[in-house]
C-alpha cells in the first residue's frame, strides 16, 4: 500500500464489517494511515488482516455484534471504547 494522504496516528476508527470484502478494504486503508482499527461483526477477522495490522504496529480487534439487534449495537459501541 502507498503512502497515505492523511494520518490517523493515535486514533481509533470502528468499521462494521471489517473483515471481508469492502469493510476490509476500509480497514487496511485506515490501518495504513496509522489507526487502531476496532471491527463490528459476526464473523472472526481473518489471520492475514492481523497480520497486516501487526506488521504496521497497529492493532485491529473484534467485537461480536449482530447489527440487526439495536440494543446490540449499544453494547458494542461500549464494548469498543
Amino acid at each position: 500500500m502507498s503512502a497515505s494522504p492523511f494520518g490517523l496516528t493515535g486514533k481509533t476508527a470502528v468499521v462494521t464489517g471489517g473483515g471481508r470484502g469492502l469493510g476490509r478494504g476500509i480497514s487496511e486503508a485506515l490501518l495504513g494511515a496509522g489507526a487502531d482499527v476496532v471491527v463490528l461483526g459476526r464473523s472472526e477477522l481473518p489471520e492475514s488482516l492481523t497480520s497486516y495490522a501487526g506488521q504496521l504496529g497497529r492493532s485491529i480487534s473484534l467485537v461480536p455484534v449482530d447489527l440487526s439487534d439495536p440494543g446490540a449495537i449499544d453494547a458494542a459501541a461500549h464494548r469498543a471504547r
